[in-house]
């Protein structure tokens, strides 16, 4: 055998021994983890933020494991099509999926026919935002403020736009329906920029709409916003109130963003995960990238993202139930 390829054979051959050292599947993810692609599935259409997060996430995260990152978009079913290909997919840790907050929660109570349940099957690794909702109704409606589209509510039946079952505009509408007693009938859209030609065109009565895309309407005129869903008044949209200003606080659920992988992952693949994830969170050019675009970059230790998780999750699952949100 010739000296360099015998050399060659002896390295090889180590590095077999020292991997065979480890133990035998953690190996095999740490081994995956650190030299194939990564993928991040939006179990959402493009362009929803959702998917601009992700895409920008994955610049960072990519930076934090040295090896490509990709995002790969499967929607359908409010997200469940995707995130079920996720739970089934291999548990390497190079497979993760882009979340919600209602899809973890509310999902679950709309759809109890899932064959997965995202507390069980999934493992949170990082929390990459979160996003507040403008309520917004068209100028020409005879609506100026919340109380008037309240009032308006009680004497005739509304309409709102979501984008399915479990989507936040969705939620966001039922809980106001719940906790005013108005009268309101859920259109579902496929996405928002259906919903949002709807609403310009004035042929529906209000929509919680994402601050991504919010914010050019409003300041453009073609669309007013009411209130907004998030403790404090946003820098993009300074003028329009809190919900919670308005008096309907327990309408401020916080509408984050996570990275999970199957729940089969090896724990310490799991806390690579989490701890690249943090810094990454930390990224200045993503943290400036998202921010331009209303994303709240706030950020929760690799230790407690699943306990926070857990608890926000039971936040979320309480407000649906007591407001008996279901299906469209």
């Amino acid at each position: 055998m010739h000296v360099r390829a015998r050399r060659r054979f002896v390295l090889s051959s180590a590095a077999i021994l020292a991997a065979g050292m480890l133990p035998g599947k953690a190996a095999m993810a740490q081994l995956a983890a650190e030299h194939s692609t990564v993928r991040i599935v939006v179990p959402f259409s493009a362009a929803g933020p959702t998917d601009f997060i992700a895409r920008l996430f994955a610049q960072a995260l990519s930076e934090e494991l040295k090896t490509t990152v990709i995002v790969e978009n499967k929607p359908g079913a409010s997200g469940n099509i995707g995130t079920q290909f996720v739970v089934d997919g291999p548990a390497e840790g190079t497979m993760l999926v882009h979340t919600t907050a209602a899809m973890q929660a509310v999902n679950p109570i709309l759809y109890p026919d899932l064959r997965f349940d995202p507390a069980k099957d999934l493992i949170p690794v990082g929390i990459t935002g979160s996003l507040a909702n403008v309520l917004v109704v068209h100028p020409d409606s005879g609506v100026k403020t919340i109380e008037e589209l309240v009032e308006k509510g009680k004497k005739t039946e509304l309409t709102y736009a979501t984008f399915g079952p479990g989507t936040s505009p969705h939620i966001y509408g039922e809980l106001l329906r719940g906790l005013t007693g108005i009268k309101a009938i859920p259109i579902a859209y496929k996405g928002s920029g259906n919903a949002k030609a709807d609403m310009l065109a004035g042929r529906i009565d209000f929509m919680f709409d994402s601050m991504t895309t919010a914010v050019t309407t409003v300041e453009s005129g073609h669309l007013l916003g009411l209130a907004i869903t998030s403790q404090e008044r946003s820098a993009l949209l300074p003028d329009v109130p809190t919900l919670k200003e308005k008096g309907y606080g327990r309408l401020n659920l916080n509408f984050w963003f996570t990275l999970q992988v199957s729940a089969k992952t090896p724990p310490e693949v799991v806390q690579r995960l989490r701890t690249a994830v943090a810094k990454a969170a930390q990224n200045p050019a993503y943290r400036k990238g998202v921010a331009e675009r209303g994303v709240d970059t706030f950020t929760v230790p690799a230790d407690d993202v699943e306990r926070f998780v857990r608890e926000d999750t039971a936040v979320w699952r309480n407000a649906v139930v007591e407001m008996g949100i279901k299906a469209e």
